[in-house]
C-alpha cells in the first residue's frame, strides 16, 4: 500500500511538472558582430526588426546610425550618423518595419521618431521634446500594426501614442505606477495581427497586453528568475502562431509564452559563449519564426531556431567531421583533425561541389553570400 501511495504521488508530480515539447527546444544558428565602428561591428546595439524578405534592421545605438543585414549576417548597408537633422540620430534606439518596407526608428535623445525607406532614404520625422500630443521624452520601443498605425513607448511620459501611417496623432494611455495599464519606465512593444499591443513594463517585471485602443487585457510576470517570471524585461516580439518572446535582460535569458501569457520555454545564460547573454534587449521573429537577439552588451546578434540541425558529416578525404574552432558558427576545421590550417583550404576548395549538396548552407557558407563557392576559399584561407 505504501509502495503505491509513493507511486501516485511521483506521478502526480510528473503531472504538475510543465514539461516542454521538443519543438519548443530553441538552439544557437549563428552570430555577428564585435565591438567597433565599421559596418558590421557594433556599440551597444538595442533595437532589431526583421522584413518579410528576411532583411534585419539594427539600431546600432552608440554608434547613432542603422545597419541592416541578410538573415545570416551578411553586411547590406549603413545609414546615419550623430546629429540632430534629418537622418542624423542620438542613441536611437527602438526600429519597426512594416509590409511597405518603411523602416521607423525612435530617434531617443532627439524625442522623435524617423521614417527612411528601406535603403536609408529619411521620408518623415515626428516628434518634438515635450508631453502633449505626438511629443516624447526619450522614445524607445516602436511598433506597427497591418493598417500602419505605429506605436511607441514614450518611456519617460509613462505612456503608449499611437499614430496613423501619415504620423497624425490618435490616442495614448498609460501613466507611472504599478496598477494595470500603468507602466514604469516601459521599453520594449509589439502587435499582434489582431492589432493586440504588448508592453514590456521593464521596472515593473512583467508584460502588459492592450487593446489597439489602450484598454488593458491582461498582465502577466512577477519579479523573479523562474519560469514566467521576469527581471526588467526590455525586449517583446510576436510570432505568426501569436506566441510572444520576452528579453528578460536581467536574468540574461529569453522567455517565450503562449497568446495568453501562458509560459511555454526558456533559453540562455550570463556570458559570452554562443546561446549566452549579456544584457540582451531588442527582439524580432521571421516568418520561418528564426529568433533575432541584440546581445547588446556583447555587441552582437544571435539567431536561434527549432528547426532541426542538420547533420555535418567527414567530408570525403577528411580525417573526421568538422568542427568550428572558434564557436562562430561556421565551420573552418573542414577536415575534422581539431585545428584550423591551410589543409582546411585545400580540403574545401577540392570538394565545394560535395560541400554544396551534403553540408548545412549556415556552416559553409564562410562569407555568407548564400552559396558555397570559391569565396568562401578565399575567406577561409584569410582567416587562418
Amino acid at each position: 500500500m505504501r509502495l503505491f501511495v509513493c507511486f501516485c504521488a511521483v506521478l502526480l508530480l510528473a503531472c504538475c511538472i510543465q514539461s516542454v515539447a521538443a519543438d519548443d527546444r530553441y538552439h544557437f544558428v549563428t552570430k555577428w558582430g564585435t565591438y567597433g565602428v565599421e559596418d558590421g561591428q557594433f556599440a551597444y546595439p538595442r533595437g532589431i526588426a526583421v522584413d518579410a524578405g528576411s532583411t534585419v534592421y539594427v539600431s546600432d545605438t552608440e554608434n547613432h546610425r542603422i545597419q541592416t543585414f541578410t538573415w545570416n549576417g551578411t553586411h547590406v548597408t549603413t545609414w546615419g550618423t550623430y546629429g540632430s537633422g534629418d537622418g542624423q540620430f542620438n542613441s536611437p534606439r527602438g526600429v519597426a518595419v512594416d509590409a511597405r518596407g518603411i523602416v521607423y526608428v525612435t530617434d531617443t535623445n532627439n524625442n522623435r521618431t524617423q521614417l527612411f525607406n528601406a535603403t536609408g532614404g529619411h521620408l518623415a520625422t515626428w516628434g518634438e521634446s515635450g508631453s502633449g500630443e505626438g511629443q516624447f521624452n526619450t522614445p524607445r520601443g516602436v511598433a506597427v500594426d497591418t493598417a500602419g498605425n505605429v506605436y511607441v513607448v514614450d518611456t519617460a511620459n509613462a505612456r503608449i501614442e499611437k499614430f496613423n501611417s501619415t504620423g497624425g496623432f490618435v490616442t495614448a494611455w498609460g501613466s507611472n505606477g504599478s496598477a494595470d495599464g500603468q507602466l514604469n519606465s516601459a521599453r520594449g512593444i509589439a502587435v499582434d495581427v489582431a492589432g493586440n499591443v504588448f508592453v514590456a513594463d521593464t521596472f515593473n517585471d512583467r508584460i502588459q497586453k492592450f487593446t489597439p485602443a489602450g484598454e488593458h487585457l491582461a498582465t502577466w510576470g512577477v519579479s523573479g528568475s523562474g519560469n514566467g517570471q521576469l527581471n526588467t524585461p526590455r525586449g517583446v516580439a510576436i510570432d505568426t502562431a501569436g506566441n510572444i518572446y520576452v528579453a528578460d535582460t536581467g536574468n540574461n535569458r529569453i522567455e517565450k509564452f503562449n497568446s495568453t501569457g501562458g509560459f511555454v520555454t526558456e533559453w540562455g545564460s550570463n556570458g559570452t559563449a554562443n546561446g549566452q547573454f549579456n544584457y540582451p534587449w531588442g527582439l524580432a521573429v521571421d516568418t520561418a519564426g528564426n529568433v533575432y537577439v541584440a546581445d547588446t552588451d556583447s555587441h552582437r546578434i544571435q539567431v536561434f531556431s527549432t528547426a532541426p540541425v542538420p547533420e555535418v558529416v567527414l567530408v570525403p578525404d577528411g580525417a573526421g567531421s568538422p568542427t568550428d574552432t572558434n564557436g562562430d558558427g561556421l565551420y573552418d576545421d573542414v577536415n575534422g583533425n581539431g585545428r584550423k590550417d591551410f589543409a582546411d583550404v585545400v580540403l574545401y576548395f577540392n570538394r565545394m561541389s560535395w560541400i554544396a549538396t551534403n553540408e548545412p548552407m549556415a556552416a559553409f557558407d564562410c562569407n555568407g553570400n548564400g552559396r558555397i563557392d570559391f569565396a568562401d576559399v578565399v575567406w577561409l584561407f584569410n582567416h587562418l
